[in-house]
């Protein structure tokens, strides 16, 4: 049989298995294969349709039929409709059967909603850019970083073969039903495109200029300074909050007053119909609703009105537009008598700053003045200053009430104290002397707010005379006016290198790490089920791992020698306790921000000449020296005793270095390169890393490309033969804080550069100051990832995370960055 008659068989047979829709799948073929449909028996699209884009896609080869089917009832109009295809989608899944290599049903839904979501980024691009030939534009960009499931080769004549009609036939048999596994795969490039267009304005501008990102423009110049006298601003009130929140003097009166804000509602004004000036006619215009449309209109006959309507000739009414509200200035008498000393004085005054704050920032803000009622005398009050709020506290009166100075007020200002808030004591109210004048000043008065030594505050809204009840709350002042607040944290800082390579610069490191030098003994790991994995590595690197999919993260640089003692607050916070000849000191690792606190005891305990027996036991670190226990409580982080006489029985730990998940966690079957004698390119133009070739490799499960450091070839070319073969500076230097970890550097003779990092990472500097610095992890047997110094990655999830902020597939990274930096080398 010849070559033309063996592939003529395989695209007859190859034709209808892909063409053909699986049993129970999202979409089936109708009308004798000319449309395909949604299980839920709306059109998807047309077979014109589909073959024109199928045929566009030749050059790349073709994906999975699936996630072209997706993307193009994205591009369609009626994707986000009630049955639209996200519906359908999201419930194939459940009636699929089960084998024994399927993702689990959290990574295939994460897996399905990445895939959704870049679709609705797609369906929210303007349709000039989905439709017609930029629609083919569309799906090339999209399937680009995609290894095709019908190679370039098959393509054209699977396609031939499918125009001809010869599988038509067989178009309306449904083949085997898929598997959750191929679901996952086929919906892998549309959950992948999601990084690399996480909106729709990235992919509009990736579809109409090909960048990921416009150039920046020229700064503007700066205009010239204008020296004028200016008023100075008078502080907001999330200013004054904020200095009231730092002075201890006042930081209880800050938290009760930020409590107020949120609970006190000021009640909108109540007016009656017939006092509202609407309803009435003040113009006729030719633009407006139907129902406004002059009754004259009607008189036309229908050809006439029409006409009219069309050409915007026909007449409406306008309606009077409504009167903007009345903003009223409000007044706050705050009561400083006798029954308001003490804590009663520190509510009524938080209750004052959170009414001033919220009729400010209303959406119409009212003007506010604040006053002291005395027993006699009223007191302009300054509310918007710290010192003010501070003299404030100190208005005191030692009348038993402040009835006199209500009525008083009353009174000398009836405009401001229209719309006046009064502030006291709840037992006030029952006592007669001071109920009466409250009555009589009434009309006065639009709001009653009392405070009540317990922590109950009521507000009273004023009308016709009559106060009824609003609203109720009660605060525990205890705890908000005296608890003392937390110590201020002092965390470690770790300030970037100023030299050496780009990627060292950055914080957090932009890649997650590989695992180097680290033997798992109970001496250097800690390992709890709700936290993750923390190490301490022979460099004295602690690393920690939060799952085993993904890589490590460097939580400190650099750690003491000595004997390391684990604990742990169980949820977020792993401890680790250092003690050696004159060194006692206690790390805390805040697992979710990577931040790192260390208190240093050595000076507690008398300069220790050796390691101390340490037990961390509900929370504290006992460390036994001489004169009694330490006890330090890592929950308060402060020292709870110096001499205690029990020190607890050690137990021994619960780790077990052998534990099969534990070294899972921290190596998913990967080893590092971290010895390089020789660095170069060889005559097909890739980069040779000690006898490894830095290549490209499809994965055909995943339908992805990866990048791979290939195993060593016995019969390649021999190194010395590779040009621009560099060979490797013998003295290592150190560039970080921790000086254990010794650099070496490369150099070609155009100037560019290499650094061996020993952490497990490899640096390229180009000559070419337009190349990005690259950072690429050596390892083997497992994909790789790499980082430029624009903020670029790709390859393996590992080692860039879940979801980086900018990434590109393995082909245009390759592209963009390591063929430009290996054309540089010649």
């Amino acid at each position: 049989m010849s070559d033309l008659e063996s592939e003529v068989k395989t695209v007859r047979k190859l034709a209808p298995d892909y063409f053909r829709n699986p049993k129970d799948y999202f979409w089936r073929w109708v009308e004798k294969g000319e449309i395909v449909e949604w299980r839920s028996g709306n059109t998807l699209c047309y077979r014109e349709e589909l073959a024109r884009v199928l045929r566009g896609l030749v050059e790349q080869g073709l994906p999975p039929l699936a996630s072209v089917l997706l993307l193009l009832a994205a591009c369609a109009d009626a994707w986000s409709e009630p049955d639209g295809g996200p519906t359908v989608v999201k419930r194939v899944w459940e009636h699929m059967p089960a084998e024994a290599d399927d993702p689990s049903e959290a990574v295939l839904e994460r897996q399905m909603r990445h895939a959704l979501q870049f679709l609705d980024v797609v369906r929210a691009l303007p349709a000039n850019l989905r439709t017609g030939e930029p629609k083919l534009h569309l799906f090339r960009e999209v399937f680009s970083a995609q290894a095709p499931q019908i190679g370039v080769a098959m393509a054209s004549a699977l396609l031939d073969e499918w125009a001809s009609g010869r599988s038509d036939k067989v178009l309306h048999f449904s083949r085997s039903p898929v598997t959750r596994r191929v679901l996952y795969n086929e919906l892998a490039c549309l959950a992948h495109s999601l990084n690399r267009f996480p909106s729709t304005d990235a992919l509009a501008l990736h579809l109409r200029t090909g960048l990921g990102k416009l150039p920046e423009s020229l700064p503007e110049p700066l205009p010239a300074p204008v020296f004028a006298e200016t008023e100075p601003l008078t502080p907001t009130a999330t200013d004054l909050l904020d200095q009231l929140a730092q002075d201890p003097r006042t930081a209880g009166l800050a938290r009760l007053t930020q409590q107020l804000v949120a609970a006190l509602r000021i009640p909108l004004h109540a007016r009656g119909a017939s006092d509202q000036p609407i309803g009435g006619v003040s113009d006729v215009t030719n633009r407006g609703n139907l129902d406004r449309l002059l009754l004259s209109e009607l008189a036309h006959d229908d050809d006439v009105l029409l006409a009219r309507l069309v050409n915007n000739e026909a007449l409406y009414l306008r309606r009077e537009a409504p009167p903007r509200p009345d903003v009223k200035p409000r007044a706050v008498l705050l009561d400083t008598t006798l029954r308001m000393w003490g804590v009663p004085r520190v509510f009524g005054l938080a209750a004052a700053l959170a009414w001033a704050r919220n009729s400010r920032q209303s959406q119409q803000p009212a003007p506010v003045a604040a006053f002291a009622l005395g027993g006699q005398v009223t007191t302009p009050l300054d509310l918007d200053t710290f010192d003010g709020v501070v003299a404030a506290l100190a208005q005191l009166d030692p009348a038993p009430h402040a009835g006199p100075a209500l009525l008083e007020f009353g009174r000398s200002q009836p405009a401001t104290a229209g719309d006046c808030l009064l502030i006291t004591d709840a037992q006030l109210l029952h006592q007669p002397a001071f109920a009466r004048q409250l009555a009589e000043a009434a009309p006065a008065l639009r709001f009653l707010l009392t405070v009540d030594r317990s922590g109950e505050l009521q507000l009273y809204h004023y009308q016709n005379g009559h106060r009824t009840l609003e609203s109720t709350a009660r605060y525990n002042l205890e705890e908000t006016l005296f608890s003392a607040a937390p110590a201020p944290r002092r965390l470690l800082q770790f300030p970037p290198p100023t030299e050496g390579p780009a990627f060292s610069q950055q914080v957090p490191a932009p890649l997650f790490f590989p695992v180097t030098g680290l033997r798992v003994s109970a001496k250097n790991t800690f390992y709890a089920a709700s936290i993750g994995v923390l190490s301490i590595t022979d460099k004295q690197r602690v690393l920690f791992w939060p799952g085993k999919d993904i890589g490590a993260r460097e939580l400190l640089p650099g750690i003491e020698s000595g004997a390391y003692h684990f604990g742990a607050d169980g949820a977020s916070r792993v401890y680790v306790l250092v003690s050696a000849r004159r060194l006692l000191r206690i790390y805390a690792f805040f697992i979710a921000t990577e931040e790192v606190e260390m208190v240093d005891l050595v000076t507690e305990v008398a300069l220790p000449d050796d390691a101390l027996p340490v037990v961390f036991e509900d929370g504290c670190y006992h460390v036994q020296w001489a004169e009694g226990t330490l006890v330090f409580d890592c929950r308060s982080w402060e020292i709870r005793d110096r001499r205690n006489t029990i020190f607890p029985v050690h137990m021994p730990s619960a780790f077990r270095p052998d534990h099969g998940h534990i070294k899972r966690r921290i190596n998913n079957g990967f080893n590092v390169l971290h010895r390089l004698n020789s660095l170069g390119v060889n005559k097909q133009g890739a980069l040779v890393i000690e006898g490894h070739e830095l290549v490209l490799v499809s994965n055909l499960r995943l339908l992805t490309q990866e990048l791979r450091l290939a195993n060593k070839n016995l019969s390649a070319v021999p190194a010395e033969k590779l040009a621009h073969l560099v060979q490797i500076d013998p003295k290592g230097f150190p560039l970080l804080a921790n000086e254990q970890l010794l650099f070496r550097r490369f150099a070609w003779p155009d100037g560019s550069e290499a650094l061996l990092d020993p952490r497990g990472l490899l640096h390229l500097h180009s000559a070419d100051a337009t190349v990005p610095e690259i950072t690429l992890i050596l390892v083997l047997g497992q994909p790789t990832a790499a980082w430029t110094a624009d903020g670029t990655v790709c390859g393996s999830p590992y080692f860039t995370g879940p979801n980086p902020a900018r990434c590109l597939s393995v082909p245009d990274f390759n592209r963009q960055y390591l063929q430009r930096f290996i054309a540089q080398l010649g």
